[in-house]
């Protein structure tokens, strides 16, 4: 008998194609192949505001069906006060104070969930009425009202939270250790995400799950000089600023060089026009590969990942990597595959680059060849398809 299952994600629509929206699409495809699925979400697509720019209601992708709830709440300047206070309270307090770190009242931590919106409460009427429909409920990311709210709404042990988590200020949040703790299943990216629930939240439970990645060798992209590459959100958040600047200081140190930063996504930092930086706004899938292949070297700036998709997609096409070593998810995949830089800062940035461009033909082949390995051994279809049935099936143990 086919099982009815619900997957609660803030975003869904085929235009979002990064981070949590991504990995909630993956696994609802996946699922779909044995199960019914339902993806529960916003008609929301802008995280900056959540407006309800996406029709109310229920919508066929796929052989999936995606329920939409409209916004009652979404993110105002007030959300932007009380983040200030949280990151300059972040900024003062010692890291080994764990969730304690902040010293809120549980009030004033639920305010501030609430207040970065999206706030459903149709969403959660939903789940309250019909939890009992569905074999297995997975929430994801951890960090929206969305999953708080919802998971109080369920009135069984059913359910799982994939928390794509990352060493952030709200991550510190009692109420979010809490949350964690009292999880019936957790479903991590990586090995590292997990040492982090551990450190932050006190969690030694769960399983990792990750994603399946494409990994289709693609032919290499032909520009006209040869670049570094970066993919995603183009946001201070995402590091692209740190970016930014160490690429000046290396064309500074460097100004014979014909190298070229070349991004790709959605551009929040406003990159505007710059000297050797080509912004080519959102690119086909086939494309982005293709621009993979081609790069001297593919940038993850981040400090803030819980696995990185698109670092492992260029990893999948035999492009060296240079990611930021405050990452600890970007560091042990350089780290596990033997392939890839790790830099900290502008100044090493700067080394890293130059690192990179001195491979000659067979070191990019020796670490291509790691990096693909490394990619294909952990991340494909099948595995990710055992391991989601798998927690499926335990789930309806509950």
């Amino acid at each position: 008998m086919t099982a009815r299952i619900a997957i609660v994600v803030p975003r869904c629509h085929e235009r979002l194609v990064g981070g949590a929206e991504a990995l909630a699409w993956q696994y609802a495809q996946l699922l779909s192949e044995s199960h019914a699925v339902e993806v529960l979400t916003s008609s929301a697509s802008d995280y900056m505001r959540w407006d309800n720019d996406l029709p109310v209601g229920d919508e066929q992708r796929e052989g999936i069906t995606i329920r939409r709830f409209r916004v009652e709440r979404g993110r105002t300047p007030y959300f932007h006060s009380l983040h200030q206070i949280m990151l300059d309270r972040f900024a003062r307090t010692a890291p080994a104070s764990g969730c304690q770190r902040y010293g809120w009242p549980e009030a004033l931590e639920e305010e501030f969930i609430r207040a970065q919106g999206p706030n459903c409460p149709e969403l959660c009427t939903h789940l309250a009425r019909h939890a009992d429909d569905y074999a297995a409920i997975f929430f994801l990311p951890y960090l929206y009202p969305i999953t708080l709210d919802g998971i109080r709404a369920v009135g069984h042990r059913r359910w799982a939270i994939v928390p794509a988590l990352h060493d952030e200020p709200p991550a510190y949040l009692k109420t979010f250790a809490h949350l964690a703790r009292r999880a019936p299943r957790i479903l991590w990216n990586t090995i590292a995400e997990q040492r982090l629930g551990a450190r932050i939240w006190g969690v030694d439970g769960g399983n990792v799950v990750a994603m399946t990645v494409a990994t289709e060798l693609e032919v290499p992209a032909r520009e006209t000089q040869p670049y570094l590459l970066y993919c995603g959100r183009i946001d201070v958040s995402k590091g692209c600023g740190e970016l930014l600047e160490g690429f000046d200081a290396y064309k500074a140190a460097h100004p014979e060089s014909p190298l070229q930063l070349v991004l790709t996504g959605h551009d929040v930092l406003g990159v505007g026009k710059r000297p050797d930086v080509r912004y080519l706004g959102f690119v086909e899938e086939q494309r982005k590969f293709a621009l993979m292949a081609g790069a001297v070297a593919f940038v993850q700036p981040s400090p803030y990942e819980s696995l990185s998709i698109v670092l492992l997609e260029a990893m999948a096409q035999r492009t060296p990597v240079i990611v930021n070593g405050q990452c600890e998810v970007l560091v042990d995949h350089v780290n596990e595959s033997g392939s890839g830089v790790v830099y900290r800062g502008s100044e090493q940035l700067v080394r890293a680059i130059e690192q990179v461009e001195a491979l000659d033909a067979g070191q990019r082949d020796v670490s291509g060849a790691k990096a693909r390995d490394y990619v294909l051994a952990g991340y494909s279809r099948a595995q990710i398809r055992k391991r989601l049935d798998a927690e499926v099936a335990a789930l309806a143990q509950y």
